[in-house]
């Protein structure tokens, strides 16, 4: 038979020697779940208790009982234990069993532990429990600590208490407990007990109550209860500080409740400082020798007491009493308070916050926990997975105390078998392997210099093969402000390896400028109007090297300025005062004439009328100094009246060249614009150009933008144009105009407003011609004039494009689309089914359409312009150049049987990169000339 089982045996028998064969200081254990557990004995850790009653019945002074934490609940247990002062017998929980937490309950209704005239008994870690009746009973004992535990019950009568104390028990020290009841008080002390400490205690439910106590004392504990923290009656003494107490719930209490009661009979024994109260909605924070006190300022006056008191106007206290950051509960309690701990609720230590100043006495915090150094690890980032590039994962830290990092070690997990320790809290990683699915769990685990842990975090890495490396870059104009300047966006795309070489050339012969930035934007000013090829070439740390590519188109932006009479060899004007003979060259000086500048002008706008022609003839009109082209603008018979508009490039000189190719004949040029590289300078007339789909805006054939009928001899018609093109941005308009029906022959002139000067003309008719020609007309608040010289005529205008300044797109104007500019070319004949160039060699027939590619303008252009000539019509037909979609209700150049004409037409590019001419009527030869583009 064991020692430790004939201590036993002779103990049940009350001998006094019962201890006498057991060695002072020995441990026995307990482990309900043991195999070889025996409650015979012996107790040790190979064979223990099952049950705690055995080795409370065994334990003398100085003994520990390690008790094995289960799943499983211990039977209720009586300790009649009686240690000494120098050596209390112990029971705490053991770090054995299955890591649940020590439970001592049993059956209704059943205490879950007492203490029977116990003596220097302190039991740790071990939870009570119970259903019906309390889960700690103290009776006649002394000198008893319950420390670092809970006491919960159930399905009580609303009186029980969860920790009961008789009278005859004193010295009984209840710390860093978590005390929980539904119903009832958490703890009653009875009449005649003595020296009770509650300390650093989270009381839920129902209170403390305590009745002719001495020396009951209550130190940083956190209440949360339903009508009352804690109720002094009856001659009690003691103290209360550094305690909070919040309302449980919103449950209806007495008006007369109070956080803390002290009645009459122990006001005069009883301390009260350094609390924090909020009382129930119906309750008050303080009833102190019968008298109510609804704020702690209240109770200072009246009664001398909570001198540091905080009640609901200082704060409201969080649920749980749990302070946070900068909370009034932090650094303000009174250290040297009766029975206060060194470590809070969790058994942590007291430590001072930085972020707070000390209100109280040293750097306790108010309550049952203390507010911790937030100090941890918020998370962890790795860098992107790439196979083969080095990665970077980097520990995340919250340190909002500015703790020292010193001594800090972080060890990184890769999760691909590589671990790596680092104390500058980034670690480099390359991985070999792609993954998949979610991917792999990178860890860090941070230390402190004395091994403590600090925390951990985690991140999800997903490994992927390198990426391709796909830099972009798209170009635009600048609009009518800067028309000689491109502005380029680019982006070097994603690219695991650093960027060592980032270039973008622009296609002018200029030097490549390198960027630094992942994306941005550039502009560059060209010298010559044009579309160019803007490059961009990347280049990384592994070699690779990738380009791409964008076009930038640049060229002027128009000035609407006429109409204006620049030449007319009739009378002088601009040329020598004599027609012109055949294979007479016209040089007729624009630059610096009129309203034209001297200089940054790439191109002028002429309406070109022949009159008086003696043989049918042509004219082409082209920079002076370059060699003549093989283009007309002007194709025209014996004593015709021809108009049409021709866009021309300016020669190095300033001069265009007028040529006629037979016979003698008069030439007459109004200018309505030209086109500059120049900046704006705020001047809101320069524009560029907005192709649209031709659209009809005018026919008083059928009242269509203005009263039916033909209009009258010398009247003016006021076209209105589509409410886009009423705004300030708007100030020109492309027309095709076109007459018909005339009872005489006459003009027209187009302009913008104000009384119509007939010194011009934009259309010359004869009486019963259906003729046409295009117009740039200024707009004024989205009205054109059209001016009416002699007979009855009808009017048709067809709207193909618009020119809009700066204002396009802004508050000022945000209906009005931007604009683009304008690339003259050399005149360039691509199209001439006489000859089958760009096309079958016939002509075109009733109801035919061509579609014809335009190798010669670069991909991106918005429309072209084009001098369009229809050539020995078979019947009065019209021709219709559109880009794409639908034949359009418009036309172009409207056409006299056996009567070669020209006419300039801007036409919007399709999609496919083609125009599409359209005859309605016979078969006629169709010839095109491009003149230029916009961008």
């Amino acid at each position: 038979m064991s020692a430790a089982l004939t201590a036993l045996l002779v103990g049940c028998l009350g001998v006094g020697t019962a201890h006498a064969d057991t060695v002072t200081g020995a441990t026995f254990y307990v482990n309900d779940e043991a195999t070889d557990c025996d409650d015979t004995g012996p107790g040790s850790a190979a064979e223990p208790f099952c049950q705690i009653q055995p080795a409370a019945d065994a334990a003398a002074p100085g003994d520990t009982v390690r008790i094995a934490g289960n799943s499983t609940f211990y039977a209720p247990v009586t300790i009649r234990s009686a240690g000494t002062a120098d050596a209390p017998v112990t029971f705490s929980a053991a770090a054995t069993g299955d890591g649940s937490p020590v439970t001592v309950g049993g059956p209704r209704p059943a205490v879950g532990i007492t203490f029977s005239g116990a003596r220097y008994v302190d039991m740790t870690g071990i939870r009570a429990r119970a259903a019906g009746a309390s889960a700690l009973v103290v009776e006649g004992s002394q000198h008893i600590g319950f420390s670092a535990a809970s006491a919960q019950i159930a399905l009580v009568d609303g009186t029980t208490a969860v920790i009961a104390v008789d009278g005859s028990s004193s010295d009984v020290s209840l710390t860093r407990l978590d005390v929980d009841t539904l119903s009832g008080p958490d703890v009653t002390s009875a009449a005649g007990a003595r020296n009770i400490t509650l300390a650093g205690d989270t009381f839920e439910g129902g209170g403390v109550s305590a009745e002719g106590t001495t020396g009951i004392d209550f130190a940083g504990d956190t209440f949360w209860t339903v009508c009352g923290a804690i109720r002094l009656t009856d001659g009690t003494s003691g103290s209360v500080e550094n305690t909070v107490a919040l309302r449980y719930s919103t449950t209806a209490c007495s008006p007369a409740t109070a956080e803390l009661t002290v009645d009459a009979t122990s006001a005069p024994q009883v301390s009260a400082d350094y609390n924090a109260l909020n009382p129930p909605s119906t309750g008050t924070d303080y009833s102190w020798a019968g008298t109510a006190y609804a704020t702690a300022q209240a109770f200072r006056a009246g009664t001398g007491q909570g001198a540091h008191d905080l009640d609901q106007t200082d704060l409201t206290i969080p649920a749980g009493g749990l302070p946070s950051e900068h909370s009034p509960l932090i650094d303000s309690a009174d250290s040297d308070a009766p029975g206060e701990l060194s470590t809070d609720v969790d058994g942590r230590p007291r430590v001072d916050d930085p972020l707070v100043a000390d209100t109280g006495t040293g750097h306790d915090d108010r309550g049952a926990t203390e507010f911790q150094d937030p100090f941890a690890v918020k998370g962890l980032t790795v860098s992107a997975g790439y196979v083969g590039v080095p990665g970077t994962a980097t520990a995340q830290l919250g340190n909002p105390w500015s703790d020292s990092l010193d001594g800090l070690t972080y060890t990184f997990d890769f999760a691909d078998g590589t671990t790596v320790t680092s104390t500058t809290g980034s670690a480099t990683h390359t991985y070999t392997q792609t993954t998949s699915g979610t991917g792999i769990e990178a860890t860090v685990v941070v230390n402190r210099a004395d091994g403590t842990r600090v925390g951990a975090a985690s991140a999800w890495v997903q490994v992927d093969p390198v990426p391709d490396l796909t830099p972009t870059i798209g170009c635009g104009g600048s609009g009518p402000s800067l028309p000689d300047a491109a502005q380029c966006t680019y982006d070097t795309g994603f690219d695991p390896y650093p960027v060592t070489s980032d270039r973008i050339s622009f296609g002018d012969g200029s030097v490549a400028v390198s960027v630094t930035s992942r994306d941005g934007w550039l502009q560059h000013t060209y010298k010559a109007p044009g579309t160019y090829t803007v490059t961009q070439t990347v280049t990384d740390s592994d070699g690779r090297t990738a380009t791409a590519t964008a076009k930038a188109a640049v060229g002027a932006a128009f000035v609407t300025l006429g109409p204006m009479r620049m030449l007319d060899t009739r009378s002088g004007t601009g040329a020598p005062k004599r027609p012109v003979g055949a294979g007479g060259v016209v040089r007729l000086k624009v630059l610096g004439e009129g309203y034209v500048p001297a200089s940054g002008v790439t191109a002028v706008t002429l309406n070109v009328t022949d009159t008086g022609a003696t043989a049918s003839s042509y004219v082409s009109v082209y920079p002076d100094g370059t060699a003549r082209p093989s283009a007309s603008n002007l194709n025209f018979g014996a004593g015709q009246d021809n108009p049409n508009l021709v866009t021309v490039r300016v020669g190095a000189d300033g001069y265009v060249d007028l040529y006629n190719a037979h016979g003698k004949v008069n030439l007459v040029a109004d200018l309505e614009g030209y086109y500059t590289t120049r900046a704006d300078d705020g001047d809101l007339s320069v524009s560029g150009l907005v192709p649209m789909p031709p659209t009809r805006v005018l026919d008083t054939r059928n009242g269509t933008g203005a009263a039916k009928g033909a209009v009258g001899p010398r009247s003016t018609t006021t076209l209105t144009l589509p409410k886009y093109a009423r705004g300030w941005a708007t100030v020109g308009a492309v027309l095709n105009v076109t007459v018909t029906g005339g009872t005489s022959s006459g003009y027209l002139i187009v302009e913008c407003g104000g009384p119509v000067s007939p010194t011009t003309s934009t259309l010359n008719y004869r009486a019963g011609q259906t003729a046409s020609n295009l117009a740039v007309p200024c707009v004024s608040a989205g009205k054109v004039q059209i001016y009416n010289s002699a007979g009855h005529v009808q009017l048709i205008a067809d709207l193909q494009a618009l020119f809009t300044n700066q204002q396009a797109g802004t508050d000022v104007d945000t209906a009005a689309p931007s604009g683009v500019p304008f690339v003259a070319t050399a005149p360039t004949r691509f199209l001439d089914t006489r000859t089958g160039l760009g096309t079958t060699r016939k002509p075109l027939g009733a109801n035919g359409t061509l579609t014809v590619k335009l190798t010669k303008v670069p991909a991106g252009a918005t429309a072209v312009l084009v001098n369009l000539t229809g050539v020995a019509p078979t019947a009065a037909t019209h021709l219709t150049a559109y880009g794409d979609g639908t034949l359009p209700t418009v036309s172009n150049d409207n056409l006299t049987a056996g009567r070669t004409r020209p006419v300039l037409a801007v036409v919007p590019v399709g999609a496919d990169g083609s125009i599409r001419i359209h005859n309605a009527l016979g078969s006629v030869g169709v010839v095109a000339d491009l003149e230029g583009y916009y961008g």
